[in-house]
C-alpha cells in the first residue's frame, strides 16, 4: 500500500479527507509545522505528499518550499482556496505537482493521487491498481510552460504524460521510463530540437521511439533542417487538438 504524507490544520475538513484516504493508502498525519515535519521525515520519505492549506499559518510557504525543493521527485497535492503559492507558469514547471481549489470531493483528491502514483483508480467501485501498465506514455519537451500544461490537460486523461522543460530534463524521464511517443518543440535554448533528437537517438532503447516535432518555427531554412532529422511528424503552433490526437493515434492506435 503506497504510503500518504497528510500535513494540514487538524480540523474537521482534514479529518474527513484522512478518513476517507485511510480507505485506499498507509496515511501518515502530521500538524502544519516545519520543525515536526522535518522530524518525521527524518523516518522516512512517503510516496506522495498532500499538503492541506486551509487555515494553515505562516508556516505554509516554508512548508510548501522544504517539500518542492527538498523532494522534488515525491509527488505534491496541495489543497488551497486560490493558488497563491506559486504563477501558472511555475505551477506547470513543477514536476509530479497539482492544485486543487477547495471545496473538492475527497474521491478527487483519491483521484488525483492515483494519477501522480501511476495507479489505476475505478470511481465506481472504489478500488485502484497498485499499477498503471496499460496506458501508453507520451512525452512532451518543451520550454514553454504553459504549453506543456496544455498538453498535459488534453492527454492525461487517456494517457500517461510525462513533461520536460529542458533535454537534459527529459533524459532523465526516459531513463525512468521509454516513452512511446515523443512531442519536442524546435525552439529551445542552451539545447535546441535537434540536438535534444540526436541525443535521444543515442540512447539504445529509445532510439526506435517516434518524435513529432511540435513548434512555432516555419520558415523555409528552420522547416528544412527539421525535415532533414526524419522526424515522425511535423506540427506547427499553435496545433488544434484533433490534429495532436490524429498524430497520437496514427503512431500509437494504429
Amino acid at each position: 500500500m503506497k504510503k500518504v504524507f497528510l500535513i494540514g490544520k487538524f480540523n474537521t475538513i482534514f479529518e474527513e479527507i484522512n478518513n476517507y484516504l485511510v480507505n485506499y493508502f498507509n496515511v501518515q498525519v502530521c500538524v502544519d509545522n516545519l520543525y515536526m515535519m522535518k522530524s518525521i521525515l527524518k523516518m522516512g520519505t512517503p510516496d506522495l505528499f498532500i499538503l492541506d492549506m486551509l487555515g494553515m499559518g505562516e508556516d505554509r510557504s516554508k512548508i510548501f518550499n522544504e517539500l518542492n525543493y527538498n523532494y522534488p521527485k515525491v509527488p505534491l497535492i496541495c489543497l488551497e482556496v486560490t493558488n497563491e503559492l506559486v504563477t501558472e507558469q511555475e505551477l506547470a514547471a513543477i514536476e509530479n505537482y497539482r492544485s486543487l481549489i477547495m471545496p473538492v470531493e475527497s474521491e478527487m483528491i483519491v483521484k488525483v493521487a492515483c494519477d501522480l502514483l501511476n495507479m489505476s483508480y475505478d470511481a465506481d467501485n472504489k478500488v485502484i491498481d497498485e499499477e498503471r501498465h496499460d496506458r501508453k506514455c507520451i512525452l512532451a519537451i518543451d520550454d514553454n510552460a504553459l504549453q506543456l500544461r496544455m498538453l498535459n490537460e488534453m492527454l492525461k486523461d487517456k494517457y500517461d504524460v510525462q513533461l520536460a522543460t529542458s533535454a537534459m530534463k527529459a533524459l532523465t524521464l526516459i531513463g525512468k521510463r521509454v516513452p512511446d511517443l515523443i512531442f519536442l518543440d524546435y525552439d529551445m535554448p542552451m539545447c535546441d530540437g535537434k540536438m535534444t533528437l540526436q541525443m535521444i537517438r543515442q540512447i539504445e532503447e529509445a532510439k526506435d521511439v517516434p518524435i513529432v516535432f511540435l513548434t512555432g518555427v516555419k520558415d523555409t531554412e528552420h522547416i528544412k533542417a527539421v525535415l532533414d532529422l526524419h522526424p515522425a511528424g511535423y506540427l506547427l503552433k499553435p496545433a488544434k487538438g484533433e490534429k495532436i490526437m490524429e498524430e497520437i493515434d496514427k503512431h500509437l492506435n494504429q
